[in-house]
């Protein structure tokens, strides 16, 4: 039996979330080290400067900054859960890599009405209900519904500010890309041309990248 059987598909269409305690238990150690390594590269918090703990770093696009990351593209795992979900040829948007403080704000990872958006997250911390688990609001992706419609309002008219950040193209998901990856990234690739100028814009216009 494969990771997703009709139960867990009939749970995401009913409440729009899945949990898989353990799922890449076998290597989330090097997942892990790839993952403070960046950090360390890129000074170890948002926007070059080190963290400091008072408010969330941010880096976007995120597992495009290593090989072993972007090989995550390809792991059957996860694959099949996204086909599963969203039928073989999915998209694949972009990354961010973060690390949080304190409570982070109501706010919606997927938009749209007629195209179903899937982001998968990887919690590299044990956490508790107490300890910054992961919060939230069953149901509120069914945007044609006047509950899930209310919410995004709420959202979308709360003060936080959303803005383009971090590099243009996630350049080496591409460069390592066979066959199979590429066919998930046609967006990506159509939409490098332009994306470029509004990422430029973007960076001249904000005081720093955006922090999710």
């Amino acid at each position: 039996m494969g990771i997703l059987n009709d139960q867990k598909k009939s749970f995401f269409d009913t409440f729009g979330f899945l949990a898989f305690p353990g799922l890449l238990s076998d290597c989330i150690d090097e997942i892990i080290d790839v993952f403070e390594a960046i950090w360390a590269q890129q000074g170890g918090g948002h926007n070059g400067q080190p963290h400091d703990g008072m408010r969330r770093s941010c880096i976007v696009p995120f597992i495009d900054q290593h090989e072993r990351l972007c090989a995550l593209l390809d792991d059957p795992r996860i694959n099949e859960i996204l086909t599963e979900l969203l039928g073989e040829n999915y998209n694949y948007m972009g990354s961010d890599g973060n690390y949080y403080t304190g409570d982070t704000q109501w706010h919606s990872d997927g938009w749209g009405k007629e195209i179903r958006f899937v982001k998968i997250a990887l919690y590299l911390d044990p956490l508790t209900r107490d300890t910054g688990c992961l919060r939230v609001i069953p149901g509120s992706h069914h945007l044609k519904d006047a509950y899930a419609n209310e919410v995004e309002n709420t959202v979308r008219n709360s003060p936080e500010k959303w803005g383009i950040h971090g590099p243009d193209v996630p350049a080496l998901a591409l460069a390592t890309a066979g066959p199979e990856r590429k066919k998930h990234l046609t967006q990506v690739m159509a939409h490098d041309d332009h994306l470029a100028e509004l990422s430029a814009r973007a960076r001249e216009e904000m005081p720093e990248p955006s922090r999710g």
